[in-house]
């Protein structure tokens, strides 16, 4: 018997406590699109790097490393840095206070005092001015064009050197940049001379650039994701790099970006300057010892590890669509969702199958979940399930056929409990009671579409267009985080459990969240 339950109201609890009391400032991380430099300054620790949409970049000195950045997960009001400046100085009569950073955003001046460990208003009216080179230095430099620049120096254009810039790279006086395709960026006017004589200046699309005034190579940081909302992430353990891929923001570079976090560095791949990859605009992402595979809206491609080739199958190579809007592994079987059905791929996975059970033709296909024998499918028409031994397609009931049409996202749990949304709200099969029960009035507070669903013990997360989605199932608690909370965007694509981390795809920067930590309380 099918047992078929409406929930009363629900009630979704969202911010209503003290950031700062509540939230350590690495308790959310964000990496958003850093690849313009706006503003360099150097503080006693660090040399921080002001960027239009991924808030202030920080290299260590002393460690000589990349730290997280500060963004506006970490209290910042704006992610549009227009000025960064370290004080060194008191200034009663201005309000400056010294051994503070100052950030200049489009919604005003934001001060992080290191006492507190936080970003917050710095009500003030002017911004402090940075530290210069001492004068004395400054013109016995300039008397003297052998020797280096002293600290603190912010050299014009026509005092650079002519840089040799790093392999792929080609620096041509007096501001351009090369790329390995041709591309011309420039140099921006932000650029300084640290206390260990490196000068750091920025570009318009490389990230931070950096030599050494006494061998002259010039080196380039991309420290970022490239201009794209992130749509999904990989992470590949056996070689310790994520892999993230989205759709770009309109500005260069874009592309998929791979991090390896042995080394804490960052490579971009940008089609089609690669032979074999046709698009970068990405869905989602899945990988195994050999591949990493990526559904972009032009394909399936494969990227094999061993190599470094890319593949890509189309509707040509036995795809339902070019379309792909989800990966899911099971065993050696890769499943793929398109806008039209579904495939799979096996070992060597150099060829598509295709279902010979047809129902799913032309049906789009939002998001896959696999358990036991069972391909579990949320679809604008409902749940399928394909059966993995004989391959048949079967319609799943939920005993609500207003609720579950347009379903955009589904996930079954270990213990065979199934959960999926769609435009008319949330529901969840109980395989321990056999029964389905709806929460309709979630639609209340989430009004977007819910993008993907996860579970962490004794959670079930939701990544919606309105904010990442909690529900605690034992004490029927629903929180929702926004913006307020340390989200770069409320639009969530994706989430992905490591740990007390969850790995966030937003639309406006890659969100790393400590969702568990000791004392916390919402």
């Amino acid at each position: 018997m099918l047992l078929y339950i409406t929930l009363p109201a629900q009630v979704v609890h969202t911010k209503n406590f003290d950031r700062f009391t509540n939230y350590k400032i690495d308790d959310w991380i964000t990496y958003a699109p850093a690849t313009h430099i706006t503003s360099i300054d150097v503080g006693d620790e660090f040399v921080y790097f002001g960027t239009p949409a991924g808030g202030i970049l920080r290299y260590n000195v002393y460690e000589k490393e990349w730290e997280f950045p500060y963004t506006t997960s970490s209290g910042l009001r704006s992610n549009q840095i227009l000025d960064v400046v370290y004080s060194y100085e008191d200034n009663v009569q201005e309000g400056w206070e010294s051994r503070v950073v100052y950030a200049l955003t489009d919604k005003g001046i934001d001060i992080y005092d290191p006492a507190f460990d936080y970003w917050s208003p710095a009500y003030i009216k002017n911004m402090p001015p940075n530290r210069r080179a001492a004068e004395e230095e400054v013109r016995e430099f300039r008397n003297d064009p052998n020797l280096n620049f002293p600290n603190f120096y912010r050299p014009m254009n026509s005092e650079l050197p002519n840089f040799f810039a790093q392999r792929n790279y080609l620096f041509r006086p007096p501001n351009e940049i090369l790329d390995e395709e041709n591309r011309v960026f420039y140099l921006t006017g932000a650029r300084v001379v640290d206390f260990h004589q490196r000068l750091w200046i920025g570009t318009n699309g490389l990230g931070v650039a950096s030599s050494d005034i006494n061998d002259l190579t010039l080196n380039l940081h991309l420290q970022s994701i490239t201009n794209i909302s992130p749509h999904d992430v990989y992470y590949d353990g056996a070689e310790n790099k994520l892999w993230i891929g989205g759709h770009s923001t309109k500005r260069i570079p874009a592309g998929i970006v791979c991090w390896d976090m042995k080394n804490n560095t960052w490579q971009k791949f940008e089609a089609p300057f690669y032979t074999g990859l046709y698009s970068d605009k990405v869905n989602a992402i899945a990988g195994n010892d050999h591949f990493i595979f990526f559904g972009t809206n032009y394909g399936l491609v494969r990227y094999t590890k061993k190599d470094g080739n890319w593949t890509t199958y189309t509707k040509g190579d036995q795809l339902e669509s070019d379309e792909i809007l989800d990966l899911e592994w099971f065993g050696d079987t890769l499943f793929i969702a398109t806008a039209e059905g579904f495939n799979w791929t096996e070992p060597p996975h150099n060829r598509i199958v295709r279902p010979g059970d047809r129902k799913l033709n032309n049906t789009t296909i939002y998001r896959l979940s696999i358990s036991d024998s069972l391909v579990y499918m949320a679809s604008r028409n409902g749940i399928y399930t394909f059966d993995l031994e004989n391959k048949k397609v079967s319609f799943l009931n939920t005993g609500s056929a207003i609720l579950d049409i347009n379903l955009t996202a589904i996930q079954v749990n270990q213990g065979g409990d199934i959960w999926t949304a769609g435009q008319k709200g949330i529901i969840n099969y109980s395989k321990a009671e056999d029964k389905w029960q709806s929460f309709p009035d979630i639609v209340r507070y989430i009004h977007g579409k819910i993008n993907d669903i996860q579970f962490t013990k004794r959670r079930v997360w939701f990544a919606t267009d309105d904010g990442l989605l909690k529900y605690e199932p034992r004490k029927d608690y629903w929180y929702l985080y926004t913006t307020e909370d340390g989200l770069p965007s409320n639009k969530v694509f994706r989430v992905d459990p490591d740990g007390k981390n969850l790995w966030l795809s937003t639309a406006a920067g890659m969100t790393i969240f400590r969702w568990k930590r000791k004392g916390r309380t919402e």
